[in-house]
């Protein structure tokens, strides 16, 4: 193998300016692309910059068609009503995406380009962050409780029409037990179908009708008992569903809220705003 001669390099001056000049060269290159890519992240930075104000237009207008909602939602109140309650509850975490999204928008940035009556505005809704927060904390024992109450009262509901309609099957039932004859049979059998009786034309015809009579009797008692467990069953598995779901983002959306309020403490000091 040829080895390079160390002194003839050294003897020859324009070699060693060859190599200087191509280090030379791979230096701008770098630095011409360490230039641009300062440019392009500079280009970026401004034009983000200049939509910031967007971001904070958009945000109070989220907010305010919020504020709309809400009063659209607690408008008339009805306090101590669970099922108004529970309502309202499931409206505020179905939107509570929206305060959200806003409050994103009205603080990024931080006190960057504020105007300034903006400091009593982000001071306040730091606050109300925090307020929000214990609130929606506060709602999820008061959504246990109503769900307990609401499956009360609906199972109270479902026993009051039961009973209703088993109090008619009685009536019924002592009304068949005084039946003489084929007159009163069909009597009281076209009340109870609207004017349609049977012909009844003797007396094994008569004891037959009663029979039979008596058996839907029983029957409708029967399938009245079993209709309303299915409907209290069915009524309480989706009332669980929606408190599960709506007491479950109560619960995250005030530690949310809770958390904004921790980060915005930028806000709540009071200092001059950056132009």
């Amino acid at each position: 193998m040829i080895q390079p001669n160390q002194d003839s390099l050294n003897s020859n001056p324009d070699n060693v300016g060859n190599f200087n000049n191509i280090d030379n060269f791979d230096n701008l290159d770098i630095q011409n692309k360490l230039n641009q890519k300062v440019d392009k992240i500079g280009n970026f930075s401004l034009n983000m910059l200049r939509s910031i104000g967007i971001w904070r237009s958009v945000g109070y207008v989220f907010l305010l068609l919020f504020a709309l909602d809400l009063a659209e939602i607690l408008i008339p109140p009805q306090f101590l009503n669970p099922q108004w309650e529970f309502q309202v509850l499931s409206a505020l975490v179905e939107r509570i995406a929206i305060p959200f999204i806003a409050l994103l928008l009205i603080f990024s940035g931080g006190n960057y380009l504020r105007k300034g009556w903006e400091f009593i505005t982000l001071m306040s809704l730091s606050w109300i962050s925090l307020f929000s927060g214990i609130l929606f904390l506060l709602f999820v024992p008061l959504g246990i409780v109503n769900t307990i109450r609401i499956d009360a009262l609906t199972n109270q509901q479902i026993e009051k029409e039961t009973t209703q309609r088993l109090e008619v099957l009685q009536k019924v039932e002592i009304r068949l037990r005084d039946v003489q004859n084929s007159k009163d049979m069909q009597t009281l059998i076209g009340e109870i179908n609207a004017g349609n009786a049977p012909i009844i034309e003797n007396s094994q015809q008569l004891g037959e009708v009663k029979t039979k009579f008596k058996e839907f009797i029983d029957n409708s008692r029967v399938q009245t008992n079993k209709q309303a467990e299915i409907v209290r069953k069915q009524g309480r598995k989706a009332l669980l569903k929606r408190s599960v779901k709506y007491n479950t983002g109560s619960l995250i959306s005030g530690v949310l809220f809770i958390m904004i309020w921790q980060m915005t403490k930028w806000a709540r000091v009071k200092d001059k705003i950056n132009n």
